[in-house]
């Protein structure tokens, strides 16, 4: 059974969800699972989940502009066998693992915050993003969408001493 909720995609039914937790996807909680909207609407996609991926992007950009930008990026993320989940600590970053590797077997690799194409920033800004990475021992990149293919940059901090 699947239900559309605020902030995710409410799954029961413990083959499908012994499925999408071996795909690294989603939180499981008792005998149901939470997917993140973005997460979910991948693997509607994918027909892992019987449910219409554009509904859910529908839903999920009621709430952020930038969903369609963050679904195109872990799409090809995930297209390309990283696994990329929504951050812990805030829904603007997400976690990208490396390549070919499972939640549990080990930890994030990057920060990721996904921008719009004419992203007009500060230096508090960048400070703080990378601030957010430091926090978490990661390195942080930063993507936009330009004709439907997301970009990557690779932001870090250096001391010359």
């Amino acid at each position: 059974m699947l239900k559309l909720e605020k902030n995710c995609l409410e799954v029961s039914g413990a083959e499908l969800i012994e499925k999408l937790v071996g795909l690294g996807a989603g939180i499981q909680e008792g005998e149901k699972a939470n997917l993140p909207l973005l997460e979910a609407a991948y693997f509607a996609e994918k027909g892992i989940i019987k449910f219409d991926a554009e509904k859910i992007l529908a839903h999920a950009s009621e709430k952020d502009e930038l969903a369609r930008d963050k679904y195109v990026v872990i799409k090809s993320l995930r297209d390309r066998g990283y696994l990329t989940r929504v951050s812990l600590d805030s829904d603007d970053y997400f976690r990208v693992h490396q390549k070919g590797i499972r939640v549990g077997e080990d930890r994030t690799q990057y920060v990721l915050k996904v921008v719009k194409k004419d992203w007009q920033t500060s230096m508090k800004e960048i400070k703080n993003a990378i601030g957010v990475a430091g926090k978490l021992r990661k390195e942080l990149v930063i993507a936009y969408v330009e004709d439907s293919e997301p970009n990557f940059l690779k932001i870090s901090r250096t001391n010359f001493e």
